[in-house]
């Protein structure tokens, strides 16, 4: 059966962090969800459609970027479902001489889940990252990454992003 990681109201809502539920799509996978926490349906979905703000992902891509609510599972999938992330606080900035790769090296330590690419899940809160232009330092270019954490437990992380990304090492 295929696997579902909730996050923050969605984790409160069934007192779970990872639930399994059977279903050919992701339809069906909600549908029988909702038989076992009725108020998961109401938080989740309005009508036939997912509620404006909430995330649906099935290993790691965006269902609207699927086929929807209708986008085929196999046993083997694993959806993760997310909240809107207002309320939390958000945090933005750039750090120099930092790689992606390193970066998500600091994520996969701190036992972040790599929800796309960019795009990571951490207890709390969500990180998102990309390239900015680099800065010419004499004959030499500077990396630099943009990187954004969003949620109820963004402020934490992003203190240990800052010093990680600072000391250019976690």
């Amino acid at each position: 059966m295929p696997r579902v990681n909730l996050y923050a109201t969605l984790r409160d809502l069934t007192g779970e962090r990872q639930v399994t539920a059977s279903g050919k799509t992701v339809r069906e996978v909600l549908k029988h969800l909702a038989e076992r926490w009725p108020a998961l349906e109401k938080e989740l979905l309005e009508g036939d459609r997912v509620k404006d703000g909430y995330s649906i992902f099935v290993n790691g891509r965006d269902i609207r970027y699927l086929e929807g609510l209708d986008t085929p599972l196999s046993e083997d999938d694993e959806l993760d479902l997310f909240p809107p992330v207002a309320g939390g606080a958000r945090f933005e900035g750039v750090f120099g001489g930092v790689s992606p790769e390193q970066f998500e090296g600091y994520l996969k330590k701190w036992g972040g889940r790599r929800l796309a690419e960019g795009h990571w899940a951490l207890e709390g809160a969500e990180v998102r990252f990309w390239n900015e232009d680099p800065v010419p330092v004499g004959a030499w270019q500077v990396a630099r990454l943009g990187v954004r954490a969003e949620g109820e437990e963004a402020e934490r992380w992003w203190r240990r992003i800052r010093i990680a990304c600072l000391r250019g090492g976690a």
